[in-house]
């Protein structure tokens, strides 16, 4: 009997909440690939920006398959909680394995042959952009900075001013240092991803957030689906506050060697870490510790590492492991996608090495520490199973 191949494509996504520009992005995917299977490789409880989602990730696992997903799965917790480069890393090695053929992924540009242009220019720099580059590094820019300030000649350095193109840049050099055969397409999009405007037509999930901080619901209706906007208004949030409390509390009980091995601690930055710790409160801890190359957000993840004990070594294994899939939600009537995962180059739960287990091990520290600080029940990594959603009560 014939098995039939599934078209895959990927989307790398956070859904931190879902909202109408996601749903969009989803539908252009399926329109501009015709793929059959459309996976999502999802952020777990805590996301890239250092801070905990704002719905649990089963929740936002859920709501991406009622927007038209088939599958989501997780990306693990060293990779989603870190920057860009492994952000892209640990997403585009997970999908190859599952054999995807597309991925797919929004831009302020909306040209992928633009920007697969700098990816690869990125991958094998001449030696005077890469002069330049380390001299704009010795002057306290940062990374992203200092590519953008060296890139002169080579390349519009506007591209780089804007968020998405830079992550998309990184997804593409990824595909092309790993030789997967994923066929990368993008989507323009017409929003500011930073910005927190709700007039417009799609907004960013940044707004949408800042609403529900302050618990002004109404502004947020007509921007996300009806089952996402009742989430947001039901569900416990998770406390930044409380987690500052806990980080600052963590920090001060720690010493200069253990953070010295956290992931993202170079240049003596534990040590100034450390020190700081000594301060009034979390934020002046934050503030004092960055600087105009170590950004506020650089310094966000490497508190967060530092508390979830993702050390320099773990990330080396988590880079060298086998992929695996952990699903978190898929369409009750595509079971059949776990067969075909499970014929894919990648490994599921039940087979799991020490390096992967270790990696594992993280993301179920990471969710019981996200749903203690929303004062839930933790462990739902063990006791909650995947979940099948019947995209026919969608609305419910």
């Amino acid at each position: 009997m014939n098995q039939t191949i599934l078209k895959k494509c990927g989307i790398i996504c956070e859904y931190n909440p879902l909202h109408n520009g996601h749903i969009r992005q989803i539908q252009a995917a399926k329109e501009q690939t015709g793929c059959d299977t459309l996976v999502c490789i999802m952020s777990g409880n805590f996301v890239q920006r250092g801070d905990g989602a704002v719905l649990d990730k089963y929740t936002r696992a859920i709501h991406a398959i009622k927007a038209g997903a088939d599958i989501v799965v997780e990306l693990p917790t060293v990779f989603a909680i870190n920057s860009a480069q492994d952000f892209a890393f640990g997403a585009i090695k997970t999908l190859s394995a599952l054999g995807c053929n597309h991925l797919h992924f929004g831009s302020e540009c909306g040209n992928v042959e633009d920007l697969e242009k700098i990816a690869e220019f990125l991958i094998d720099p001449p030696s005077a952009f890469t002069k330049k580059l380390q001299e704009n590094l010795a002057k306290g820019l940062s990374y992203p900075q200092a590519i953008n300030k060296s890139a002169g000649k080579y390349f519009d350095s506007e591209i780089l001013n804007n968020p998405n193109n830079t992550l998309a840049i990184e997804y593409i050099k990824e595909i092309k240092k790993q030789h997967s055969n994923i066929i990368p397409m993008t989507l323009q999009r017409n929003s500011d991803y930073n910005s927190d405007d709700l007039a417009s037509e799609f907004c960013s999930a940044s707004a949408i957030r800042t609403a529900c901080s302050k618990q002004e619901f109404k502004k947020i209706k007509n921007h996300v689906p009806d089952y996402v906007f009742s989430d947001l208004t039901k569900n416990q949030f998770y406390s930044q506050q409380n987690f500052k409390i806990f980080a600052h509390g963590f920090l001060i009980t720690s010493t200069p060697d253990y953070l010295k091995n956290t992931y993202g601690a170079e240049e003596g930055l534990h040590n100034k870490l450390f020190k700081n710790a000594t301060l009034p409160c979390y934020d002046d801890l934050l503030f004092g510790t960055k600087s105009k190359r170590y950004t506020l957000l650089k310094i966000k993840r490497l508190v967060l590492n530092s508390v979830l004990g993702i050390t320099k070594s773990t990330m080396k294994k988590a880079k060298k492991a086998k992929p695996y899939f952990k699903v978190l939600a898929i369409n009750s009537e595509r079971l059949d996608i776990l067969s075909d995962f499970s014929k894919q180059n990648a490994s599921d739960v039940k087979k799991f090495n020490d390096a992967q287990k270790e990696i594992l091990e993280i993301d179920k520290k990471a969710s019981n520490l996200y749903y203690a600080l929303c004062q839930k029940q933790g462990n739902l990594d063990v006791s909650l199973p995947m979940q099948k959603v019947d995209v026919k009560n969608k609305k419910d």
